[in-house]
């Protein structure tokens, strides 16, 4: 029974009801049990009235959130954006683990300073795919290469000079993960492993791991039924 043959119904029993409480007058008691019909009916009509309120609120939020989907996930732009973004993440990450097994070979040199110019360049060819956040982001860990690299130039070129070698060193420590550095606590930030993280969240490398597991749980599922 819809909405609609309900409401009929409902009215049909509170008006019989309200018309036998008033045409009987045998006693009070018979009035009273004739208009419980009605007292019922009208509960029944205000929760039904409830019901179909939270279906329609149901149903619109419904709508609203698949014209979302259907308008970010299957537009051309958001398409290309993602294969993009993708291509770039790919690109800049190799030269970020070339960096690092640079570092981790030949400890804070110049070379560094090829490496920053390097991740620079991969940036800014694929800028126009990258926020704003993930462009400061990366920014600071280039820099960090680059800080590196000038540094051991410098000092290369006045030798027993000590300017910036503590920066340069505590740069290095923090790039290669080391905890500690001259007793002194180091944040993570700079890692080869934060930024490829911050990189997999806006990627959102995680989540369509989970949703390609349970499509294929889905489908495993579907053809064992169908056997």
């Amino acid at each position: 029974m819809n909405s609609k043959n309900t409401y009929i119904a409902l009215g049909i029993v509170i008006v019989a009801s309200v018309a036998a409480a008033s045409f009987l007058h045998f006693s009070m008691i018979i009035q009273d049990l004739a208009a419980i019909p009605a007292i019922v009916a009208l509960f029944a009509a205000l929760l039904q009235i409830g019901r179909d309120r939270i279906a329609h609120e149901r149903s619109l939020f419904m709508l609203e959130s698949q014209n979302s989907f259907s308008i970010g996930a299957t537009s051309h732009m958001a398409g290309v954006a993602f294969d993009q973004y993708s291509a770039f993440c790919e690109e800049y990450v190799k030269e970020m683990y070339d960096a690092l097994m640079t570092l981790t070979r030949e400890g804070p040199r110049q070379s560094a300073l090829t490496h920053g110019d390097n991740l620079i360049k991969i940036r800014r060819k694929w800028t126009v795919w990258l926020t704003p956040a993930i462009d400061e982001s990366l920014w600071r860990f280039e820099k960090a290469l680059r800080t590196i690299g000038a540094t051991a130039w410098m000092l290369e070129q006045a030798p027993g000079s000590t300017a910036g070698f503590g920066e340069m060193y505590s740069t290095f420590a923090k790039i290669i993960g080391l905890e500690k550095w001259e007793g002194e606590s180091l944040t993570d930030e700079l890692t080869v492993a934060a930024v490829i993280n911050q990189l997999r969240r806006v990627l959102g490398t995680e989540e369509l791991s989970r949703l390609r597991s349970e499509l294929v749980t889905r489908a495993l599922r579907n053809i064992e039924n169908s056997a």
